[in-house]
């Protein structure tokens, strides 16, 4: 279940910091410490021996030579108040700062933070479409975002009648797709969530005055077949351009769902030109690729995921010269929200293509999967996209030629059509099948998007993958057996969960989750929601409540079982901060770090409210043995 849906409006991300800077090293050092907190540090200051005073960093701390910032460390324990002053800086965070990031590999050697329906601002059945959700998720580090784009009908300035009518019959034309299946899906979401989004919006892009009244009709931006609003494909685009290398200078991708005709299709190039201009790759694919570019050489660059369309008479292998038309594929199943039965009944016209908007794909030719042995599956720029249904029955059919075509090709993953709610899978398990690309509603805050902030904090938008995920490698991975604690101490500034005003009935307490591979990974059945924290997909463990927002825990221990054959750069730990009261238990902060950046010692867990902005930290002792 959802700890929150329908809250995009509201997610609000701290503003990101210049490319090349990480969250970690921008943090802001601590004015004061509570009562709490402050008994505790005398208390450990107290127990340090003459031996651990002079070994601290490297001894208690567990940082190496390599991670000191200064050649000659300052003495943290000369003191009680240089102790004091250690545990309040930005050196004292558990999250470890990220490395210097490697260029130079190809990029299908990159997980990419992504975007799934990036244009909707809440549930996937009636929520907006906005231009200014592009620039939230561009600005918070996203590297991928999705548009689906349709006919568009040319604008009318009339307010007559006949224009009040047309714009009637628009309304119930769109709302005769959803019909009865609208209605179950409603009633479903009803059940689900009854929030929705009332925070005021940024602005729109700044489209140049000149293109602002199209002379003829032009692209429209929603999610097909469902209640939601739309927006412009011209307002869409230039919010990109805006907003794509503000946080970083490496290379976005726009997944284009196309569902346009010819006609609109032309405008969809002329706009993309004209407003993407100097940031499109400008090498026909035509010239041949025959291996992937380096990550280094497409910075400022957007490269157009969208199908292959050859030009007519110029089959690709395989294919016969007329099967431009669309398919009952994944595409289908990407542009809409319904399941595939109630999709079905719906009126689907086939529609091809431009090659000319085909041909803006060079390195993110998108073809249609059937299997590993076709012949698009080795061609060099090629992506293939999949349901998370797909790839799990992809995986338990032929796991290794599914972990082999994402050593040297991209693949993206995308939700279920039934995630109407706009809850996520869980991206961990796709990252450990290699997928670059894992979209996810960035609308919601859920166990999904918790995971892809920790595994994109600080990092621009793009990890490089591990051992044994790459073609250059030649062994496995590098697999490891995984001995893990914490000490939970204190909390100081912890945020009341959403709704709740007054401090005296809060009554917070932490749990612990670790997100590793277990045996039995890929038999979940695809009813099962990956948004929720069941035991089959997390250890979990959890303290004694305590209260008020600047708690003391009292040391409670939490410890998970040793765990084996785990990949350090895949796996993770959560921390969420739960109000105990009768019924559900609210959330009212999280956080989430990567298992390989993880600092041992006596850490700050930074954490963060309900809509992402940093409220509150937690006081542990962190464990971390990997043998």
């Amino acid at each position: 279940m959802n700890e929150l849906t329908d809250r995009t409006g509201q997610i609000a991300i701290d503003q990101p910091p210049a490319a090349g800077v990480t969250q970690a090293s921008k943090s802001v050092d601590i004015a004061s410490f509570n009562l709490a907190i402050s008994s505790h540090l005398e208390r450990i200051y107290n127990s340090f021996d003459a031996s651990q005073k002079e070994n601290f960093l490297h001894g208690i701390q567990s940082e190496s030579h390599a991670c000191s910032s200064a050649s000659e460390p300052a003495d943290h324990l000369a003191s009680l108040a240089a102790f004091q002053a250690y545990m309040a800086g930005s050196a004292s965070s558990a999250l470890r700062p990220a490395l210097k990031k490697d260029l130079s590999a190809p990029i299908t050697d990159y997980f990419i933070s992504s975007s799934h329906n990036t244009y909707l601002t809440g549930n996937q059945l009636y929520s907006e479409a906005a231009a200014n959700a592009y620039t939230n998720v561009l600005r918070s580090g996203c590297r991928c975002v999705e548009i689906d784009v349709w006919d568009g009908e040319l604008d009318s300035v009339s307010n007559d009648d006949t224009s009040s009518a047309k714009k009637e019959k628009k309304h119930r034309k769109r709302r005769s797709r959803v019909g009865a299946a609208s209605s179950k899906l409603r009633d479903f979401l009803g059940r689900r969530s009854s929030r929705r989004s009332e925070s005021a919006a940024p602005s729109e892009p700044s489209v140049p005055e000149t293109s602002q009244v199209p002379a003829r009709p032009e692209p429209k931006v929603f999610h097909g077949h469902t209640l939601t609003k739309e927006t412009t494909f011209r307002n869409v685009c230039y919010a990109i351009r805006d907003s794509a290398f503000v946080a970083s200078e490496l290379p976005v991708i726009v997944s284009l769902e196309v569902h346009a005709c010819l006609e609109q299709q032309e405008t969809m190039v002329e706009i993309i030109r004209e407003a993407w201009e100097g940031l499109l790759i400008d090498i026909s694919p035509e010239s041949g690729i025959k291996e992937m570019p380096a990550l280094k050489d497409l910075k400022r660059k957007i490269l157009i995921k969208v199908k292959w369309a050859p030009a007519t008479g110029d089959a690709p292998p395989g294919e016969p010269p007329d099967s431009l038309k669309q398919r009952a594929s994944q595409g289908a199943d990407e542009s809409s929200s319904m399941p595939r039965e109630e999709n079905a009944s719906l009126p689907q016209k086939p529609f091809k293509i431009l090659p000319v908007l085909s041909r803006l794909a060079v390195y993110t030719k998108a073809y249609h999967f059937d299997h590993f042995a076709q012949p698009e599956a080795t061609e060099p720029g090629h992506v293939f996209s999949l349901s998370e249904n797909a790839a799990r029955d992809a995986h338990e059919s032929n796991r290794d030629a599914l972990f082999e075509h994402n050593r040297n090709h991209l693949m993206r993953i995308y939700p279920f059509a039934l995630r109407v709610t706009s809850s996520n899978l869980d991206p961990s398990f796709f990252w450990r099948r290699g997928a670059q690309i894992v979209a996810l509603n960035w609308q919601n805050l859920d166990k999904g998007t918790m995971l892809n902030r920790a595994m994109f904090e600080g990092e621009q938008g793009w990890v490089r993958k591990p051992l044994g995920y790459r073609p250059s490698d030649a062994g496995s991975s590098v697999r490891r057996t995984l001995d893990l604690s914490i000490e939970v101490l204190a909390a100081q500034g912890l945020p009341l969960p959403p709704g709740d005003t007054h401090v005296r009935g809060f009554s917070p307490y932490v749990v612990a989750y670790l997100h590793v591979e277990q045996p039995g990974d890929g038999t979940q059945t695809p009813q099962e929601d990956d948004s929720s924290d069941s035991k089959a997909s997390s250890y979990k463990r959890a303290t004694k409540h305590s209260s008020g927002t600047d708690p003391d825990f009292g040391a409670q221990m939490v410890r998970f079982p040793t765990v084996f054959g785990i990949v350090e750069e895949l796996s993770f730990v959560r921390f969420k901060i739960k109000d105990d009261e009768l019924g559900r238990d609210s959330l009212a902060a999280w956080a989430c770090i990567k298992l390989d950046r993880l600092q041992e010692g006596y850490r700050l867990i930074h954490l963060q409210d309900c809509v992402g902005s940093k409220s509150g930290f937690l006081l542990a002792k962190i464990s971390k043995s990997l043998t």
